[in-house]
């Protein structure tokens, strides 16, 4: 029987960082999927099924709240992890209370990033990610 790899959506605006995103996950033996807005992200429901996602605060247009929201409203119970550039604890609480499953700062560390995505994943059991 072929086992499943599991995918990890990257959402962020700076390609230099989904390319280094992309390379820390795929290290970890996971799949990646990459998305340049979070409007890129939210039109790609439907083809794949996503472990989990690292989704960018700061984005134009629809940053990673609104992103956060929309897939909450939308019945997408996908873990998110909220990375940004700067630690900013309203900004953590706000994120947090969105349905965020962790709030991390750029650069990641690799060993934090790992233990977020293991940690999220593991929270939704069986039914792992969403149909995205």
């Amino acid at each position: 029987m072929e086992q499943l790899k599991l995918t990890v959506a990257i959402v962020d605006d700076d390609e230099a960082v989904r390319r280094a995103l992309r390379r820390m996950v795929s290290s970890f033996s996971y799949g990646v999927a990459e998305f340049s807005s979070g409007q890129a992200f939210l039109e790609g429901i439907g083809a794949e099924t996503f472990a989990c996602v690292l989704l960018d605060m700061h984005m134009p247009e629809l940053n990673g709240i609104d992103v956060l929201v929309r897939l909450r409203m939308t019945g997408h119970n996908i873990p998110a992890i909220i990375i940004t550039g700067g630690d900013e604890p309203k900004m953590r609480d706000r994120c947090m209370s969105a349905g965020a499953r962790e709030y991390l700062t750029k650069p990641l560390e690799r060993d934090v990033a790992l233990a977020a995505i293991q940690a999220s994943m593991s929270l939704v059991g069986p039914q792992l990610g969403s149909r995205i």
